[in-house]
């Protein structure tokens, strides 16, 4: 949710820049497919309401509010004031304004990660209220189910393929291998204008 997609399918295909185009095709698609199966699964075999690790990461945070002081200001508007304890490696002992109606917290984790921080949780533990209430249904699983259940179809071979009205011939510019710094320029030619 943080990082750009851009930087997340550099990532993904990172060691698959110099493959031929057709490779590259068939790479990008089998890795789909085979990411789209791991998180079916994934989300069929869930017994949580929510995936393991957002209900893993849900159960620290939980375990993390057990430290909190929690005062209520306003009930009504849902503005409480809740207090770290002090630790002995001397941290903790800071004080934080959580406002429920309008879904934000001094900590800026709840409206950064739209999981809900442990300051939420030590308010609901101190009212007696449900947590999961407050975690945003995109990490529910249902939510996940529905995102991965599209089905891939078989590519078949050439052999299969209907005939096109049209011939595509493309040639691969003539490249000039350099060692060194040189070696990103390679392109400054096509690229100047």
């Amino acid at each position: 949710m943080t990082t750009s997609i851009s930087e997340a399918l550099n990532s993904v295909l990172k060691k698959t820049r110099v493959l031929p185009l057709k490779a590259l095709v068939e790479l990008i698609f089998n890795k789909l497919v085979r990411y789209f199966h791991q998180h079916r699964e994934e989300a069929e075999n869930c017994v949580h309401l929510f995936l393991t690790r957002i209900f893993d990461k849900f159960l620290w945070i939980e375990m993390k509010s057990r430290e909190h002081k929690v005062t209520t200001y306003n009930l009504r508007e849902g503005i409480y004031m809740v207090r770290s304890l002090f630790c002995v490696s001397g941290t903790g002992n800071h004080v934080y304004a959580l406002q429920i109606n309008n879904k934000s917290c001094s900590c800026q984790k709840w409206q950064t990660y739209t999981l809900p921080c442990s300051h939420v949780l030590a308010m609901c533990r101190e009212n007696g209220s449900r947590a999961n209430t407050y975690v945003p249904e995109i990490y529910s699983r249902q939510k996940y189910r529905r995102t991965y259940q599209a089905n891939f179809h078989l590519v078949l071979s050439e052999n299969f393929w209907r005939d096109v009205p049209f011939n595509l011939t493309f040639y691969p510019p003539k490249m000039k291998k350099e060692r060194g710094w040189k070696q990103d320029k390679r392109f400054q030619g096509e690229m100047d204008y």
